[in-house]
């Protein structure tokens, strides 16, 4: 067996393969996802086709940390993953093995931050796509990099601003309105959850984060991306979990025990090939209005 690479950005590679790991989709996978995530079981629920659909971005941290099979992701120094962008093809189901592979395709400099992508892909045992997705992080932060900056937001805030339509359902959506928040507060034990205990970091260990210059662990970006996709669900159903698309920028970090609202407006609705897309800005912001993840989603609309 090869030996692991230090995870430092000198020796990252634009080209370089990563997997196959081959991963069985459990039940108590699931279980532990949606309660990281604070989502309900509705998808636990047996479907008319007998299968049990798991949510689409249950795999994005297994797919981001594929890297895995080639560096030591415990070794480089801290780093901050910054973007992440996913195309859903379909959703895993319980029982289903997968196959997770990845590449670095962008390597570059910014405002003297070294920055690194990953392209990773999840197929089915038959070869079908499940999952795309870009992650793009900063290699080599100093400790104090990833604290809590209050940030100027545009556009709504909050859990519903005054004179802003809700849209309470997909039946009557118009430009403008303001997709139904979700509010989630984030528990230790789902930071734990969520991150595992493999090694000591930011977000299960509080002395690893205050070393890191932090007031607290923090939540995964992953984490909070998994509410806008909670919050797509609602309104495109199986037309998120097959052909949703999710681009966003972690901006800030979630702090543990602090109140988060997701939500999101609706930007336009698109008619293609006969059939409705909800395009939407979304956005997740603590209770203080600190603005900590925003970007873009799309899905179909129910026939």
């Amino acid at each position: 067996m090869a030996r692991l690479k230090e995870r430092r950005w000198e020796l990252m590679e634009v080209g370089e393969e990563f997997g196959p790991l081959d991963l069985e989709v459990t039940d108590h996978l699931v279980k532990s996802f949606v309660y990281a995530v604070d989502d309900d079981f509705r998808y636990l629920c047996d479907r008319p086709d007998t299968s049990r659909i798991a949510p689409p971005t249950l795999l994005c941290r297994e797919a981001r940390d594929v890297i895995r099979t080639g560096y030591d992701i415990t070794s480089g120094g801290a780093g901050m993953h910054t973007k992440h962008e996913c195309e859903i093809f379909a959703s895993p189901t319980i029982g289903q093995v997968v196959r997770i592979t990845g590449r670095h395709v962008a390597k570059f400099v910014k405002r003297e931050k070294q920055y690194i992508v990953l392209e990773s892909w999840i197929h089915d045992e038959a070869g079908h796509p499940l999952l795309r997705q870009l992650s793009t992080h900063i290699r080599a932060l100093r400790p104090g990099v990833a604290r809590e900056t209050p940030r100027a937001v545009n556009g709504p805030t909050g859990p519903t601003p005054l004179g802003t339509p809700v849209a309470e359902d997909a039946t009557r959506l118009r430009p403008g309105d303001q997709l139904r928040p979700l509010t989630k507060r984030i528990t230790q034990e789902q930071l734990t959850v969520f991150a595992g205990t493999e090694w000591p970091n930011i977000h299960n260990d509080p002395a690893v984060a205050a070393a890191a210059g932090l007031r607290g662990t923090v939540a995964s970006g992953l984490q909070t991306m998994a509410y806008v996709s909670q919050l797509m669900t609602g309104y495109c159903g199986d037309g998120w979990s097959a052909g949703g698309r999710l681009a966003v920028a972690f901006i800030a970090p979630v702090f543990v025990n602090e109140v988060v609202y997701a939500s999101g407006e609706v930007s336009r609705i698109d008619e293609r090939d006969g059939r409705q897309r909800l395009v939407a800005d979304v956005w997740c912001e603590t209770g203080a209005g600190v603005r900590v993840l925003a970007g873009t989603a799309e899905g179909w609309l129910s026939a």
